[in-house]
């Protein structure tokens, strides 16, 4: 049995870690302000032409992710409320705490429910702490709605289905069964990373259900032709070959972009081993693990699969997610995809990880090493935490900007920008930001008064050119 001191620790730090990862999200929050990459974009063509011709106007003319495309277009620039950036990114931060929660009640629901909030706050602590970028799954409202969005609805999507399979006969079944079709279709048309992702997932669900199982699952059916049919409307559209026909001289070698996007995930899953904790918190898993696998357990079924099989579905799901960096665009993925990248890892990682322990289990090897020597396990999960800690870019960079009073000088000087831009003039002429903390920024409007960013934001105040004039003085931030 677990001592009641070292569950009382255990908890303790779980909390503080969570808090370490989430609260900072939520005070950086308040920092916000709308990029003039695409956001301004977004909003001059909603305000100018309208709702519904703004996605006309970028399904013809850029991309067909119908779904994202009517998030950004309905983006609290375009109703006036500037300050709307700032509640953005908790509200994310929160989305995905309560989708993982979501995915993580189901999956252990025989568990109390405080090992389902820790889980959560572990699994939560370990996205942030391994971002690439945290600008750009949280803060950036543009990329917000392309990528950390859809895996919001693919974490929550999972969770349904599992949901749906329990559920006795009914009409809320049957509404649960309306929902998923709606989340599939939401989740496709927001990106391709996700889109790829989900279609092979449903497809790899369909096939070892009919050939393993001898079944036909009517409701994994419907949605993977929902799933196609989504497909269908994104790829269809004119702009996809407009945004891809720029990197048509390295994009589409198919085989190339195979290999490359395996050697790519081989090398990422060996740093998120050395850099992350998930190693020790694995260790510390396995007898819940036990638990799940265990005769009379509710949820035993889920992992009655074989592990070989699984392990090999898993790494082609993650290599699935870089494979449309390498085919479409014939570059590495960006950060952003990298994100949305671990956030899979990690929640497939314990999955194959109970497959694995039950496997091991019904062939009588029990795994009790955190039973058996608690407290070296224990040590060396400490040790380990610390040193990814201080590997942890994400966890730096908002601290220092907060800390330093970066965010805060960049908050009050892009607010004392919004005020200038609210007057009448047909130029403006406004100085550099002094500071641009990478938790918050992407790009600023160039010294070009006709570069794209420029352009779209001066049409969005109403004015005729922007210039950034780097002679101007700054005001002292008080």
């Amino acid at each position: 049995m677990k001592h009641p001191l070292i569950d009382r620790l255990a908890t303790v730090t779980v909390v503080l870690l969570f808090l370490l990862a989430y609260l900072p999200l939520v005070l950086l929050s308040f920092h916000n302000h709308p990029s003039a990459a695409d956001d301004y974009c977004f909003a001059d063509t909603a305000t100018r032409y309208g709702f519904w011709q703004g996605q006309k106007y970028y399904y013809d003319g850029w991309t067909g992710r119908y779904f994202s495309n009517m998030l950004v277009h309905a983006s609290p620039l375009v109703w006036g409320w500037y300050d709307g950036y700032r509640f953005i990114p908790a509200l994310v931060a929160t989305a995905l705490v309560g989708s993982i929660y979501a995915l993580v009640n189901e999956i252990l629901r025989s568990e109390s429910l405080k090992n389902r909030l820790l889980a959560t706050g572990l699994v939560f602590f370990m996205i942030v702490m391994a971002l690439q970028s945290t600008v750009e799954a949280f803060f950036w409202t543009a990329a917000i709605a392309t990528y950390t969005v859809p895996t919001i609805l693919t974490i929550y999507l999972v969770a349904v289905l599992i949901r749906w399979y329990r559920l006795p006969n009914s009409l809320l079944k049957g509404l649960t069964a309306v929902w998923a079709s709606f989340l599939v279709f939401a989740t496709i048309g927001s990106g391709e990373t996700n889109l790829i992702l989900l279609i092979l997932l449903l497809f790899t669900i369909v096939g070892y259900r009919l050939v393993f199982l001898r079944r036909f699952d009517p409701l994994l059916v419907g949605l993977v032709v929902v799933a196609l049919i989504s497909a269908w409307l994104l790829f269809r559209a004119p702009g996809n070959a407009i945004r891809m026909g720029s990197n048509q001289a390295k994009a589409g070698e198919l085989v190339k972009s195979v290999g490359f996007s395996f050697g790519w995930l081989a090398r990422s899953i060996g740093e998120w081993l050395l850099k992350t904790p998930i190693i020790p918190f694995s260790l510390l898993f396995i007898p819940v693990a036990r638990r799940l696998v265990r005769h009379g357990s509710p949820v035993r079924e889920l992992f009655l699969l074989p592990a070989g099989l699984l392990t090999v579905i898993y790494l082609g799901l993650l290599a699935g997610t870089i494979f449309p960096s390498y085919y479409g665009l014939g570059i590495p993925p960006f950060a952003r995809t990298m994100n949305i990248l671990f956030v899979f890892f990690v929640l497939g990682w314990f999955y194959v990880l109970t497959v694995w322990v039950g496997w091991l289990e019904r062939r009588g090897r029990s795994l009790t090493l955190v039973q058996k020597w608690p407290a070296p396990v224990w040590l060396f999960t400490g040790v380990w935490l610390i040193g990814s800690l201080l590997a942890s870019t994400s966890i730096k960079q908002m601290g220092t900007d907060l800390l330093t009073g970066n965010a805060s000088t960049y908050d009050h000087e892009m607010t004392e920008r919004h005020q200038q831009l609210l007057t009448k003039a047909d130029t403006v002429r406004l100085r550099p930001i002094s500071v641009y903390p990478p938790s918050l920024f992407v790009e600023d409007i160039k010294s070009e008064r006709n570069h794209w960013w420029n352009r779209c934001q001066s049409g969005y105040y109403g004015h005729k050119a922007l210039v950034l004039d780097s002679t101007l003085t700054a005001t002292v931030n008080p």
